[in-house]
């Protein structure tokens, strides 16, 4: 009975130690909706622009705020009779009072520029993940072709051992079994240098993560095509909407239109209220009001007299609101046009995959496979066993470098229009920071 029981508690702790290190493997798979949350949360650029946003925010109270109020004091060295006593200090107090609507409007200017600010943020976010998802894209082709490559020469060397074994019975030549102990070579080349290839992209991509450059990523399962769904007139349509650059030289419009009805405003004078408290000593006389101290209230007004100055500026503003229209419509025609360009390319990397998925792939293996058997046979020369292999093997490289090149396509293209295109990424690159 007890060895009943400490075999079944062996069995559960084998299961157990099974099920922790299928989890672990399981672990170690990269999640790219994971790799883009820590990148927005640790990269420094991401970082630096969302503060430099922040700052700009703060601005807008300290623009629209009336200036400080001027204190002075004055001491009179002789001092001045009067008909009450001598005077002999003064106190001042006085405060700049714009022209009505001129803080409001610079308060307006110092807003618009911080959307300027959270567009360049949003920017910054948007350029940072498509090239996580590029290099996450690329780390991903390189490890199908290490992968295919391993495989590659597990059936070189079993060619290899049936050449031998040919070779041994007199059915086939040295020169068979030379070729394939080369054939296993060159691909032993490859996969050293694919390594290195993989160490390289890491490295870009913890570099991204503001990880230490040797830090193990992980590996990357397989990629699915996701049709798009949207049309092109719906892609400009939201290109139009989301896309950050648009949306921050709008606001730059929207910032060079206040400061045009500012530069108008400047025409009108601003205003300066003062308060003059004025300290008398005793005087000589038997007045009731003999050395009571004084005050006044004054207000005085600015002149804008040098209309030149004036027309200037005004100019300058009507310029550069000219010119940030001019620079959306050329961005907006530059948007279109890589929107069609990338629109075509990942359409054409769509049918590609299903090409080689469906077509190319299956005739290679068919035809590897009639190879084999013709050459096991006597019918088929080691040559064309050995061409039917190489082709299997680019038609296999080529169908993920279609898959990896049709998700580079997706993210670029997501990059212009603004937004994800495909559900299984949507809601993955929600903003971290001030959220």
């Amino acid at each position: 009975m007890k060895k009943n029981i400490l075999f079944v508690w062996i069995i559960i702790f084998l299961v157990s130690i099974s099920s922790a290190f299928g989890q672990e493997k399981k672990e170690k798979n990269i999640v790219l909706s994971e790799l883009i949350q820590e990148v927005l949360k640790n990269n420094p650029e991401v970082k630096a622009a969302y503060g430099e946003w922040q700052a700009a925010l703060e601005r807008v109270i300290h623009v629209k705020s009336f200036p400080d109020p001027m204190f002075s004091y004055s001491h009179f060295g002789r001092s001045i009779e009067t008909r009450l006593g001598p005077q002999r200090n003064k106190f001042s107090l006085s405060q700049k009072i714009p022209f009505f609507g001129k803080l409001s409007l610079k308060g307006k200017i110092a807003e618009r520029r911080a959307f300027v600010l959270e567009e360049h943020y949003s920017q910054v976010r948007a350029d940072v993940i498509l090239k996580v998802k590029e290099a996450y894209f690329s780390l991903y082709w390189i490890e199908k072709v290490i992968q295919i490559s391993q495989e590659e020469k597990e059936v070189l060397k079993r060619l290899a051992r049936i050449s031998q074994k040919k070779y041994e019975t007199g059915l086939a030549n040295q020169q068979d079994i030379l070729k394939v102990q080369l054939e296993i070579s060159k691909v032993e080349e490859k996969i050293l240098n694919l390594s290195q290839g993989r160490r390289a992209l890491m490295s870009r991509l913890n570099a991204l993560l503001y990880r230490p450059p040797e830090a193990e990523i992980g590996d990357i399962g397989d990629l699915e095509i996701q049709p798009i769904t949207e049309n092109l007139e719906a892609l400009y349509q939201m290109a139009k909407e989301r896309r950050p650059e648009l949306r921050k030289v709008r606001r730059l419009v929207e910032r060079n239109e206040e400061s045009l009805k500012l530069a108008k405003k400047n025409y009108y004078p601003d205003f300066t209220v003062m308060f003059d408290y004025i300290d008398i000593g005793g005087g000589s006389t038997d007045h009731p009001r003999d050395g009571r101290n004084a005050w006044m209230g004054s207000v005085s007004i600015s002149i804008p007299l040098w209309r030149k100055k004036l027309h200037a500026a005004k100019a300058e503003a009507m310029l550069h609101l000219e010119a940030s229209k001019d620079v959306y419509s050329n961005i907006q025609n530059e948007t279109f046009s890589m929107i069609n360009e990338l629109y075509h390319e990942a359409k054409t990397a769509e049918e590609q995959v299903r090409l080689y998925k469906y077509s190319l792939l299956p005739q290679a293996e068919q035809s590897f496979k009639a190879s084999e058997v013709g050459y096991l046979a006597g019918k088929v020369d080691f040559l064309n066993l050995l061409d039917s292999e190489r082709m299997v093997l680019t038609i296999r490289t080529g169908y993920h470098k279609a898959l990896a090149d049709y998700s580079k396509s997706l993210s670029r293209l997501e990059r212009i229009v603004g937004r994800d295109l495909v559900k299984h990424r949507e809601s993955k690159t929600e903003p971290i920071l001030g959220q």
